[in-house]
């Protein structure tokens, strides 16, 4: 586990934000293409590890929904995870399980992560687990909570690669 001084990491990112917010107004579209690539890059520290965190399940599953049946394959909560723009005009991006129903993004129904949510959480709605269900079950839920574990790992190494690339297109946009 990495440790990091969390106020000081974040005055300074703070510092560096406003600093490439100013030379990103004042230069052309090149250095906004250079921040998308650096929060990319730094997506890629949470993809890895999430990727590494799931468990596939241990056979397809089908859920059945207004008389219609959705295949969920073994390893597709996996394949959905991903890094996407949800604004073209910044340079933001998101980080996680990629699926269809909520932002139309073109992704696979092999890749479809539309049930994470699921996974992470238990619906609230359904109400809380049966005593008897779970004591009948094979296996735990063992990919509960995976999104907010993995969070919980890699945002120490994300923030100090994301210093280090502020730090190094700051030095290019100024030359």
């Amino acid at each position: 586990m990495i440790e990091f001084d969390e106020k000081r990491m974040d005055k300074e990112l703070n510092r560096l934000r406003k600093k490439l917010g100013r030379v990103e107004r004042d230069m052309d579209g090149a250095k906004s293409k250079e921040m998308l690539k650096s929060h990319k890059e730094i997506g890629k520290i949470y993809v890895k590890q999430a990727k590494s965190n799931i468990k596939n399940y241990h056979e397809d599953t089908v859920v059945k929904k207004k008389g219609k049946e959705y295949p969920i394959v073994r390893g597709q909560l996996k394949k959905s995870l991903g890094i996407w723009r949800p604004n073209s005009r910044r340079t933001g991006v998101v980080v996680g399980p990629r699926a269809n129903s909520p932002m139309k993004k073109k992704v696979r129904p092999q890749a479809d992560g539309w049930f994470a949510h699921f996974v992470e959480e238990r619906p609230k709605k359904f109400g809380p687990p049966d005593p008897d269900t779970l004591a009948k079950r094979k296996r735990p839920p063992q990919n509960r909570g995976v999104f907010k574990r993995t969070k919980q790992q890699v945002v120490g190494k994300m923030r100090a690669k994301q210093l280090d690339l502020y730090r190094k297109t700051l030095k290019k946009a100024i030359r």
